[in-house]
């Protein structure tokens, strides 16, 4: 925890001297590494507790699946966002992302308890996304992407073979 604190300690250190207005600073991080050893459910709580001590503006987990349950080093079936926000919740705002495909999974995802939902992927896949809810048109979100979308989306060459190259990263229609 040594190296991700001191940096958000410098970078709290920076701004105090030279932001001329109001500055957000937030942590995003993954709370567990598949491998062994690697980062476990436990040592992300630890973590958790550090950051929140740091007066942040906000804590941004980033999942695959806002779903997901702890892997490893904990003996718990809520998913690694509720324990993250039952930790950190009553210190610093906390910020869930994954698979949020409908507007009844973003509506689920609030209903949560996690008070900051984020989408990514979902609006690489569908710009419109936030329009198409606010205009009742959810019926017509894109969930997938399709092999030709690339420039309809705009889609960078080097983010369109990521995409591409790292299968079940976004859904895919063959």
């Amino acid at each position: 925890m040594s190296f991700p604190l001191a940096v958000v300690d410098e970078v709290k250190r920076v701004i105090n001297k030279h932001a001329k207005q109001p500055f957000l600073v937030g942590y995003r991080f993954s709370p567990e590494e598949a491998s062994t050893p690697g980062i476990t459910m436990s040592d992300t709580l630890e973590f958790v507790d550090a950051l929140s001590d740091k007066e942040l503006d906000y804590l941004h987990v980033s999942l695959l699946n806002f779903w997901s349950k702890p892997r490893r080093g904990v003996d718990d079936s809520r998913s690694r966002l509720e324990l993250i926000q039952e930790r950190a919740g009553n210190r610093v705002p906390v910020i869930g992302v994954g698979s949020i495909h409908t507007a009844d999974d973003a509506l689920k995802a609030l209903q949560s308890g996690i008070p900051l939902v984020a989408l990514a992927r979902e609006l690489i896949m569908d710009p419109d996304w936030v329009e198409k809810i606010l205009e009742g048109r959810e019926s017509e979100i894109a969930t997938t992407l399709r092999q030709h979308d690339q420039e309809r989306l705009v889609i960078p060459d080097p983010l369109w073979q990521a995409i591409m190259d790292t299968p079940g990263w976004f859904p895919v229609e063959a």
